[in-house]
């Protein structure tokens, strides 16, 4: 079995420490896409974050890893 990442408040951690980098956020976008069944034709996910700095570098981060599958993703932001 590997490692577990995720607690009852999601992944938690310092900004740029593992396993809160962007890698890991990519990582993390590639495999929702993988792991979720579709609805539809195309696999959709709403990213929310805080103001914090780092939300924005794991915002981007986690949505290229869903671009990179061919998902599609909303900005809470906009």
């Amino acid at each position: 079995m590997g490692r577990k990442f995720f607690g009852t408040d999601g992944i938690r951690g310092l900004a740029n420490q593992f396993p809160m980098t962007a890698d890991v956020a990519m990582n993390l976008g590639r495999a929702l896409v993988a792991h979720f069944p579709k609805r539809g034709s195309t696999f959709r996910a709403l990213i929310g974050k805080d103001t914090r700095r780092s939300g924005y570098m794991f915002e981007s981060a986690l949505a290229a890893g869903i671009n990179a599958m061919n998902g599609d993703w909303v900005d809470t932001s906009d």
